[in-house]
């Protein structure tokens, strides 16, 4: 069995929260032993005007089976595999570069929206196998995380590239909640640990199969 290779990337600290545990999943993710699944972890800055142009790069470079990118949500009670990404960048607050694009298009020429070409509710459910919380959520919303999210499908189509890609939007960690102020001090949150076994049933489930799960959603 050929390997598959799979891009998972992480967000590098925002400066508007004082860690991102994506970064973390990284090197968690790392540290696993992946069978036949050849592994590339790439951090990304949080800096709209970086994303193509790195994402564009990788594609090039790595010609990737599986695409799967990570954020953090902060206020999200569960792990959340996005199934949609539009076409806007609408930031209700600055990147670290102090951008803050307003109903901007991600490409002037993309489509209104694209959907994750990942099987996310094989994903999910694999997570709550692992008694994981999670969720498909329907909108990787309008900030950075929904601009790497369709522009990784948009190059990838653009390029012919047979890459499937989506997003993972995750919790805060239970540290970062224990420090924060209010009103964060009171966010739900999720172990690192768990976050990392999330991670590694989307990369394994994504590797493993094509088609999804054909049944309805469990919720909103």
């Amino acid at each position: 069995m050929t390997a598959k290779r799979v891009v998972l990337t992480g967000y590098e600290p925002w400066s508007h929260a004082s860690e991102n545990p994506t970064i973390d999943l990284l090197e968690c993710a790392r540290e696993r032993n992946y069978v036949d699944i050849e592994l590339v972890t790439l951090p990304v800055p949080v800096d709209s005007t970086r994303i193509a142009p790195l994402v564009d790069e990788a594609l090039e470079s790595h010609r990737p089976d599986i695409w799967i990118s990570l954020g953090l949500y902060p206020g999200s009670p569960v792990v959340s595999v996005e199934r949609t990404a539009a076409n806007v960048k609408d930031f209700p607050v600055p990147d670290n570069a102090r951008a803050q694009p307003v109903d901007e298009p991600v490409f002037a020429d993309g489509p209104f929206a694209y959907r994750s070409t990942l099987p996310i509710k094989a994903m999910v459910a694999a997570m709550h196998e692992r008694a994981i919380p999670a969720k498909v959520s329907n909108t990787a919303s309008t900030y950075l995380c929904n601009q790497i999210m369709y522009t990784t499908l948009h190059l990838a189509q653009e390029k012919a590239l047979p890459t499937r890609a989506g997003f993972i939007h995750v919790p805060c960690t239970p540290g970062y909640v224990a420090q924060a102020s209010y009103p964060e001090h009171e966010f739900p949150s999720m172990s690192l640990d768990l976050m990392a076994e999330a991670v590694d049933a989307a990369i394994v489930t994504a590797a493993g199969r094509e088609d999804d799960i054909a049944e309805p959603p469990r919720g909103y």
